[in-house]
């Protein structure tokens, strides 16, 4: 191989790896909105009057995010943690759809069990991307300061 080329390559997988931590940041904002969204809405009695606008800027979140990583150049030693990312968005997608859903006035079972399984398919492909390249280690939360101050459960 060329030294240019080796180099070339290097530099655009630097570029896509500065474009997906981005990426996977925005990603991780967005799920954990929607994950809080899907607690209220699970654990809230009576008629769910959540407002509306938090899981719309949600969704709106997760639609650009989608077009981010479809804009992505991607290079060849990275088309595994690519393909992760993508499916990322579109749980993220899907799970903002689902907590709309759920919202609804005649949400069931079934909807809240959608919206479960788009935000567990959502972290196991962000635990994946964290998996396959360095850089997007999820925050380790057993490391906090904080809980150094908690007693180990019996």
């Amino acid at each position: 191989m060329h030294p240019l080329t080796g180099l070339a390559e290097e530099q655009a997988m630097l570029r896509y790896l500065d474009a997906a931590r981005q990426l996977h940041g925005d990603l991780q904002r967005v799920l954990t909105q929607v994950s809080g969204y899907a607690l209220m809405l699970m654990t809230s009695r009576g008629p769910r009057t959540l407002p509306d606008a938090p899981i719309l800027g949600a969704g709106a979140a997760a639609a650009r995010a989608a077009e981010a990583a479809r804009a992505l150049a991607v290079p060849s030693g990275a088309g595994h943690h690519h393909h992760h990312l993508r499916a990322a968005c579109a749980a993220v997608a899907h799970a903002c759809a689902a907590a709309t859903t759920c919202a609804g006035p005649v949400a069931a079972e079934r909807d809240r069990d959608g919206l479960v399984a788009a935000l567990q398919a959502a972290v196991g492909h962000l635990h994946a991307v964290s998996r396959l390249m360095p850089g997007f280690e999820p925050v380790n939360f057993a490391q906090a300061c904080c809980a150094a101050h908690a007693a180990p459960a019996p």
